[in-house]
Formats: structure tokens, C-alpha cells, sequence
């Protein structure tokens, strides 16, 4: 059985969720501007493959420990309806429904957290996901760690098989949609990796590999 595996910043949403959920938290009066030129430097650097993604994220997911799961959960539902919903590529959601007539199983494998993935799954109807996860206590309050294996190069590729073996999908068959240089590891495991709309670092790896490029159009 073949598997469909897509990520989710600029491969199903034309921009980065990070970068959303502070633009929105920054509408709503929660942050200031200084907060979101410092989201944008990161991503930035992310997309040259120049983040100790580990730290990053560790040290991001420590300021969230002792708040209550259920306002996250709450919090990030609003900003998926109110805009995560208007930057989802189309051309994405063709594809997906290509590969579901297909029979393929379909999966998000992506680095953002459950709180984005899951109500993107919901609207995609896509089954699957595979994303960072926050330690939760027994009082539904955030420890201030990740969950590991990180969702994050060659982390999803262990993710991924675990699911493969899991589900009786074999990866030699299975195609993974990604943008990101940082995704090289995992598009490396898949029989079929789709570059979409990649940075200039996976063009030229796509080039050099005769990997397909599809553009994806807002």
C-alpha cells in the first residue's frame, strides 16, 4: 500500500504557520512588533537550514509550561478559521484529492504542532498527521516539553516509518510533498519525493536529482 505524506508551511498553506499564528496573535493585541520581526528572522533562517530547531523549539515551548492545553486548543481553532483557512493552496487540496481517488493513504508530516495540524486535517479530510506534540500533566497543563521524536528532518523520517509499519505502508511506494531543504532527509526515504514551491537550496538539490517541481498557486 502507497501513502501520500504532504508538509504543511508552503507546501498546503502558502505561508508559514508561525509566522500566521503571531500576525494573528499581534491583530489581537496579545503581542507587539517586536515579538513578530522576531518570528520573521527565524523562519527566515529556517528556511536556509540555519536552526538548531531543537533549542528553537525547546525554548519556545518552556515559556508555554503551567498555562492550560484548553486555551491553546480554543486559541488556535479562532486563528484557524479566522485566517489559516485563506492560505490554503488550492493546487494543494487537488492534489490530495488526487491521491485519496487513488486509494493512497493520506498524511500531514509536518513540524508545526498538533494545535495547527489537527484542524487542518479536519478541513482537508486528510486521516492522518504527523506533527510536535507538547507534554500535557494530568491536569492538562503544559510541562514545558516536547514530546520526541522531534517532527523535524530526519525525526519525520522516523515518524513516518513508524506509521508506515504501523499502517502497512511501504515508504518504496510512497510519495512526500515538501518545500524545505530541511525535509531532505525524509524526501530521501520516499520513493517519490514531490518538491513544491522548494527554497533555492532544494531547487538546486531537486535540479541536481531530476526531482519533480510543481509550482502551487495562491
Amino acid at each position: 500500500m502507497a501513502g501520500a505524506f504532504f508538509d504543511v508551511d508552503y507546501t498546503v498553506l502558502s505561508s508559514n504557520s508561525a509566522t500566521l499564528f503571531v500576525k494573528y496573535l499581534r491583530q489581537q493585541g496579545k503581542v507587539g512588533a517586536r515579538e513578530l520581526l522576531v518570528t520573521l528572522y527565524w523562519v527566515a533562517r529556517y528556511k536556509l537550514n540555519l536552526v538548531n530547531f531543537e533549542y528553537l523549539a525547546l525554548r519556545e515551548t518552556r515559556k508555554l509550561a503551567g498555562q492550560p492545553e484548553r486555551e491553546m486548543i480554543e486559541l488556535c481553532n479562532r486563528w484557524f478559521d479566522e485566517m489559516v483557512i485563506a492560505y490554503i493552496y488550492q493546487d494543494a487540496v487537488a492534489k490530495i484529492e488526487e491521491h485519496r481517488k487513488k486509494g493512497d493513504t493520506l498524511v500531514l508530516l509536518t513540524a508545526a504542532t498538533t494545535y495547527l495540524t489537527e484542524p487542518l486535517a479536519r478541513r482537508l479530510r486528510v486521516p492522518h498527521f504527523l506533527c510536535n506534540r507538547l507534554e500535557v500533566d494530568e491536569d492538562g497543563n503544559f510541562t514545558g516539553e516536547l514530546i520526541r521524536p522531534f517532527s523535524y528532518g530526519a525525526g519525520k523520517l522516523v515518524l513516518a516509518e513508524r506509521f508506515a509499519a504501523e499502517h502497512g505502508l511501504d515508504l518504496g511506494e510512497s510519495y512526500y510533498y515538501s518545500d524545505s531543504i530541511t525535509d531532505l532527509p525524509v524526501l530521501e526515504g520516499f520513493r517519490h519525493p514531490m518538491i513544491v514551491n522548494p527554497d533555492p537550496l532544494l531547487r538546486r538539490e531537486a535540479r541536481r536529482r531530476n526531482w519533480p517541481v510543481l509550482a502551487f498557486k495562491s
